[in-house]
C-alpha cells in the first residue's frame, strides 16, 4: 500500500525534468515577444549590462537588468524584472525569435546562475535551428551581474 502511494509521488517529481520543446508560434499569437533589434547598434562580440539597454547606460540595479550581445547577425536580450528573467534571441534576416522565461528569484544561488547562462545557449541553439543557420559563438554570460546586491542606505 505504502508503495501504491509514493509511485505517483516519484512520477511527479520527475516530471520537471523532461526536456524542453522548441515549438513554433506565429508571431501575430505572441506579440509580446520581438527581436530586440535595437540592441544590434552595441559593439559586437560582449556582454553589455545595463538598467535597460534601449534607454541608457544606467547601473543595474536590485528589481531590474537587461544584458545584451550581438555578434552582427545575432542579437541576445536576457532581461530580468525582480525575480523573473526572459531571454529573446533572433537573427537580422529571420524572423522567428527564440524565447525563454524563467524564475530563479530574487536572490538565486550557483546553481540557478548557472541555469540561466546555460538557457542562453539553448535559446540560441533552438533559433538558430529554426532559421536554418549556423549559431555563431556568444561571450559566456555572467549572471552574477543580472543580480547586483541591493545599496545600502546610508
Amino acid at each position: 500500500m505504502r508503495y501504491l502511494m509514493i509511485l505517483p509521488a516519484l512520477a511527479l517529481m520527475a516530471a520537471p525534468l523532461l526536456a524542453q520543446e522548441v515549438v513554433k508560434v506565429q508571431a501575430k499569437e505572441a506579440p509580446t515577444v520581438a527581436r530586440p533589434d535595437d540592441l544590434f547598434a552595441l559593439p559586437p562580440g560582449q556582454w553589455h549590462y545595463a538598467r535597460q539597454l534601449w534607454s541608457g547606460n544606467e547601473p543595474c540595479d536590485a528589481q531590474h537588468c537587461e544584458a545584451g550581445f550581438t555578434s552582427g547577425d545575432l542579437v541576445v536580450s536576457v532581461e530580468r524584472s525582480e525575480k523573473f528573467v526572459r531571454l529573446i534571441a533572433g537573427f537580422k534576416n529571420c524572423e522567428a525569435v527564440g524565447f525563454s522565461e524563467m524564475e530563479p528569484g530574487n536572490k538565486p544561488g550557483k546553481y540557478s546562475r548557472k541555469k540561466v547562462a546555460k538557457q542562453v545557449a539553448n535559446v540560441v541553439k533552438g533559433v538558430a535551428k529554426t532559421c536554418n543557420m549556423t549559431a555563431p559563438a556568444v561571450a559566456d554570460l555572467d549572471p552574477k551581474l543580472l543580480f547586483p546586491a541591493k545599496a545600502e542606505a546610508k
